[in-house]
């Protein structure tokens, strides 16, 4: 148990006090006056209702008392997570060598199921990028839906994860899986962590289909990224989101709408004083914020 636990009570009083609230508010219905005290003295744990009944007379979810308890830092788990959710959208190699760090520092300490998935997934975006290597960066992501694979339901951090090795598999069923995914994520509509999700999905099955050179089904796709992109009022997902348009439309031949969709991308990121990005989609749009940018993934695995 991380050390942070053992003083819940310690933490409890301190916010108790500074929310002005009295023990009898928020022990009223959860325990007994004299226990909470107990409680707040560190001599007693109290169970998982009553430690949610306490934080909703609190006010407040355990997500933020985790945070707070924890000297409002992430514990090591929670940090490779949130690195690797970060990562999600747009990975680049410097920051995925410094998520693969974290989630060594953690395996060395302590084995986690969802931190070695992370890593596995983080040193095939590596081999991605560094290497160009699909057959090498398979393995890796082969050996996270081995786990996802025997799951009943996928819950957030299971679609995060299997968001993070779509190019394992063969087309029809990448399409498939981000269909099922982004239905599964409109239950969580009031989780803004659930639209990011979807945006990175649809950016992640865009880059496969405009590798496969399906345009037509990719534009689709791109259509909700742009529309979603726009209602979220994220700019860098949105510009991105023109360029994949610009390619497909490239790609079916239709140049005049394409440099149009380019120049649009190009007016956003000047802008946003994105030089790096401007001289991107004039250069190579295909590598603009795509993982698989340097690497055929057409390539089955072996």
């Amino acid at each position: 148990m991380n050390e942070a636990y053992y003083h819940l009570g310690k933490v409890l009083k301190t916010i108790r006090e500074n929310k002005g609230y009295s023990q009898q508010e928020i022990s009223d219905s959860t325990m007994s006056r004299s226990n909470y005290t107990k409680l707040e003295r560190d001599e007693i744990n109290p169970n998982v209702v009553k430690y949610l009944a306490i934080l909703d007379y609190m006010d407040m979810h355990h997500d933020e008392y985790s945070f707070i308890l924890n000297d409002y830092s992430l514990n090591d788990k929670d940090n490779v997570f949130y690195l690797y959710k970060k990562m999600e959208q747009f990975p680049e190699i410097t920051y995925v060598k410094k998520l693969i760090d974290a989630a060594n520092d953690l395996l060395e300490s302590r084995y986690d199921h969802l931190t070695k998935d992370v890593l596995n997934i983080a040193q095939a975006y590596y081999s991605l990028m560094k290497d160009h290597n699909l057959v090498a960066a398979r393995k890796y992501a082969e050996s996270t839906w081995e786990r996802l694979k025997k799951l009943d339901k996928f819950y957030l951090s299971e679609l995060h994860l299997l968001n993070g090795i779509l190019y394992l598999f063969e087309v029809e069923t990448v399409v498939s899986l981000t269909d099922r995914a982004l239905k599964d994520l409109e239950k969580y509509y009031c989780f803004k962590e659930a639209e990011e999700l979807r945006l990175s999905y649809l950016s992640h099955l865009s880059c496969i289909l405009i590798a496969h050179e399906e345009y037509d089904l990719a534009l689709k796709y791109i259509d909700q990224l742009i529309t979603k992109s726009k209602n979220d009022s994220n700019a860098l997902s949105f510009g991105a989101a023109l360029v994949r348009q610009g390619l497909c439309l490239q790609g079916l031949d239709k140049e005049k709408e394409s440099q149009e969709s380019y120049e649009l991308a190009i007016e956003l990121f000047r802008v946003m004083d994105r030089e790096d990005l401007v001289k991107l989609t004039k250069e190579n749009p295909k590598l603009l914020y795509n993982p698989y940018g340097y690497v055929d993934v057409e390539i089955k695995p072996e």
